[in-house]
């Protein structure tokens, strides 16, 4: 019984670490502006490395249904820029399609990257900020520059 409930133990142990390793972890901030409106939004985004403090500049768009609607010229969005313990913070990292899973997309807070999923960011908003145009929210990113 003993040898059971120890063998138990530990593959609860180890199924609880392997978790922990593959959770995300806060990197970054990105700082994004929106710009003129078309059938996407323009941004320009600064990403902040939490570690090293370096920054990197992006181009973008925000696309979705609404965004024309709810976000407007000159807002300020911030992100914070979460990955996997794994992901190699080099530059241009960021650069990549972002959508909300489709768990999320009634309340999109969090996108995830297409081709880097282990990459997320997550939408830091006022407590006024009506966040159901930004549901269905895709987020294109292009890296502009970088420290050398």
């Amino acid at each position: 019984m003993k040898t059971a409930m120890l063998a138990l133990a530990l593959s609860f142990g180890s199924t609880a670490s392997l978790a922990a390793a593959a959770k995300h972890e806060h990197v970054g901030d990105l700082i994004c502006t929106v710009g003129d409106q078309s059938p996407k939004a323009a941004i320009i985004c600064v990403f902040r490395n939490k570690n090293t403090g370096l920054e990197e500049t992006y181009q973008g768009s925000l696309a979705n249904a609404g965004v024309a609607k709810s976000v407007t010229p000159k807002r300020t969005l911030l992100w914070t820029v979460n990955a996997k313990p794994t992901v190699e913070l080099k530059p241009g990292v960021l650069a990549q399609r972002y959508e909300a899973p489709e768990s999320e997309q009634k309340i999109a807070k969090s996108v995830e990257g297409e081709t880097k999923p282990d990459v997320s960011l997550n939408l830091i908003t006022d407590k006024n900020d009506d966040l159901t145009a930004l549901a269905t929210l895709t987020l294109e990113l292009k890296l502009l520059s970088a420290p050398a």
